[in-house]
């Protein structure tokens, strides 16, 4: 059975992920000397991907997944905010479009696509699986293995009667130092510097504002923590073994469906919208009939049916989201950035 495997270490380290703030508080978390946890932080990299997830709308981003009509064209070149770029196959030829914007910004970003848009589903609620969700667990030399535990199974029941997400109330407008701080921790993990994103920011972009230490200091502590939710860990099998899988729903209980889904373990996104969601992930084949056995629970559609992420080329990009900011006498204003992102299509052994 193919599964990801784990040195006890390992699996001790990635229990305490998702409530440390550095490498020193994630060695005492898991009860590792700080040199020997900063060693297999650096191994695990080899096998999947450190992931920080934040609140988006308190900065009033949104993710966002489109899916459209397969063309063939050379294009390289993205709105801004694109993440990824990937093909898909299904009962048709797709093309599925990551991005994060403004939420104002949804409509602009998927009009300028130029695509033949299929579906659009707006991360209004935006999930990443995480080892204490309830519905895995890390057995040391067995592997990460689905375990429906009673948090699981209340989750179940209480997903049937929670409401869907609604949109924002309300326009929030960030100020670039905080996009600068958010963008690094996207880039490279949860336990980038706050100093190293400014640093960035200011190496790719002369108009970024210079500010001090102190201030980038104050910007994380005041704006950026607060809005921090978890750090996880995404295992990844090789694409030659296990392809990546997009499932996409529609439906009242779309919503109810991918939170308890992204609980499996093998599941990496789950993008939920009012009454439509979409997830990523690379279930092995032994885990199908589990996953849909909770499909079938749910009064659900999925007119795409199955789909399958190309393994030839991905495209992927973490953008540059200061630029979506302008200053204005007021203070920082939304602007839609009219230059492209140019991304590098590469060919990919595992999944991401």
């Amino acid at each position: 059975m193919l599964v990801a495997k784990f040195s006890k270490a390992e699996c001790d380290l990635i229990q305490a992920l998702p409530r440390a703030l550095t490498i020193r508080d994630l060695a005492r978390k898991a009860g590792l000397p700080v040199a020997t946890a900063w060693r297999i932080y650096k191994k695990l990299y080899g096998k999947g991907k450190f992931v920080y997830v934040f609140d988006h709308r308190r900065f009033g981003l949104s993710y966002l997944a489109v899916i459209s009509a397969y063309t063939n064209t050379d294009e390289n070149e993205w709105p801004q905010g694109t993440l990824s770029v990937r093909r898909l196959w299904g009962l048709g030829h797709y093309v599925l479009y990551s991005a994060i914007v403004p939420y104002k910004f949804i409509d602009r970003y998927v009009k300028s696509l130029n695509a033949d848009v299929v579906v659009v589903v707006r991360g209004l609620e935006f999930h990443k699986w995480r080892p204490d969700s309830g519905g895995s667990m890390l057995v040391p030399g067995a592997g990460l293995v689905p375990f429906l535990s009673g948090d699981f199974l209340d989750a179940f029941f209480k997903e049937k009667r929670r409401s869907p997400p609604s949109p924002p109330s309300e326009d929030k407008v960030p100020d670039p130092i905080d996009m600068a701080i958010l963008v690094k921790k996207l880039q490279a993990g949860p336990f980038a510097r706050p100093i190293e994103g400014v640093r960035y920011a200011l190496s790719v972009d002369p108009s970024f504002p210079k500010v001090s230490e102190k201030t980038v200091g104050y910007h994380y502590r005041e704006h950026v923590l607060p809005a921090w939710l978890y750090n996880t860990f995404i295992p990844f099998f090789s694409i030659a073994e296990v392809p990546l899988r997009v499932f996409y729903f529609e439906g009242k209980e779309a919503p109810m469906l991918a939170r308890i889904l992204i609980r499996l373990p093998y599941f990496f996104t789950a993008l939920v919208d009012i009454d439509r969601s979409l997830l990523t992930g690379q279930p092995p084949p032994w885990m199908l009939e589990t996953i849909y056995r909770v499909i079938s629970s749910f009064n659900v559609k999925a007119p795409l049916c199955q789909l399958v992420m190309s393994h030839e080329s991905i495209a992927m990009f973490i953008p540059h989201l200061w630029k979506f900011l302008k200053r204005s006498r007021k203070g920082w204003n939304w602007t839609w950035p009219e230059e492209k992102v140019r991304i590098a299509l590469k060919r990919k052994k595992k999944g991401k």
